[in-house]
C-alpha cells in the first residue's frame, strides 16, 4: 500500500509557443474528481477566449486508475487529452490536474504534432513545479497500564508516530497519529509489550475527535 508520494506544493502555469500556438498549462492539486473538474470550470472562465482548454487529471495515487479523466476540448480525438494524460501517469505525482490552454497561431500542427505540443506542454511544467510530500496519516487511541507508558512512547518515537493528546484515568490514554508504513511494526513491537492485548485497530478516530476523550 502506497502511504506517501509527491503531490504538487502550488498551483503553477507555464507557457511554450510551437509554430506560434500559445500552449499555457495550468497545474495544481486536486485529491478528488470533483476539485480537479472546479479547477478546470475556473480555467475555462479565465481562458473563455481560449481556442481550446484541454485537461488531463489523476486525482489519487502516482500511477492509480481510479480517479483519472482527459478531455480533447474540439481538438482531433486523441491528440491532447490522452497525451497529457499518460505525461500526468508517468510523472510519479500523485492528485494532480492539468489544463493545457491553447491560443492558436495560424498554422496547422498535424495530429503528431498537436500530440507532441500538448505533451511537452505539461512536461516543462512538471520541470518547474514544487512538490511535497504527502503522507497517509492515521489516527487512533491506545489505553494502558501507567507501567508501559515508558515503553511505548519509545516505540512511537521508534516509529514517527506522534502524541497528538494524552490524559490519565485509570489507565493512561493516547491519541496518536501514525504513518500506514509502520503499522505492521507498531502493532508487533506494542503486542510484545503488552502480551497481545495493545494493538492500533482497536479504535479508528477521526481527526477532528483527536481532543475528546
Amino acid at each position: 500500500m502506497t502511504s506517501s508520494y509527491l503531490i504538487p506544493a502550488e498551483k503553477l502555469t507555464v507557457e511554450i509557443e510551437v509554430r506560434k500556438s500559445r500552449f499555457i498549462c495550468h497545474l495544481a492539486q486536486a485529491d478528488n474528481v470533483d476539485s480537479a473538474k472546479a479547477f478546470i470550470n475556473d480555467i475555462r472562465q479565465q481562458f473563455s477566449d481560449a481556442t481550446h482548454n484541454c485537461w488531463a487529471f489523476q486525482a489519487e495515487v502516482p500511477g492509480s486508475t481510479r480517479s483519472i479523466g482527459c478531455s480533447d476540448d474540439g481538438e482531433p480525438h486523441g491528440t491532447a487529452g490522452r497525451p497529457m494524460l499518460t505525461v500526468l501517469s508517468h510523472s510519479n505525482v500523485g492528485e494532480i490536474v492539468a489544463v493545457v490552454t491553447r491560443y492558436y497561431g495560424g498554422t496547422k500542427l498535424g495530429t503528431g504534432g498537436l500530440a507532441r505540443a500538448y505533451s511537452d506542454s505539461v512536461k516543462a511544467a512538471l520541470e518547474k513545479l514544487e512538490l511535497c510530500e504527502k503522507v497517509d496519516w492515521k489516527f487512533c487511541k491506545l489505553c494502558f497500564d501507567y507501567s508501559l507508558q515508558n515503553n511505548i512512547e519509545t516505540i512511537l518515537g521508534e516509529q514517527s508516530a506522534q502524541i497528538i493528546h494524552r490524559y490519565f484515568d485509570e489507565k493512561v490514554c493516547f491519541k496518536i497519529r501514525y504513518n500506514m508504513e509502520s503499522f505492521v511494526e507498531l502493532n508487533r513491537k506494542l503486542g510484545n509489550i503488552s502480551q497481545g492485548k495493545l494493538k492500533l485497530s482497536a479504535e479508528v478516530i477521526q481527526k477532528n475527535d483527536l481532543r475528546s476523550k
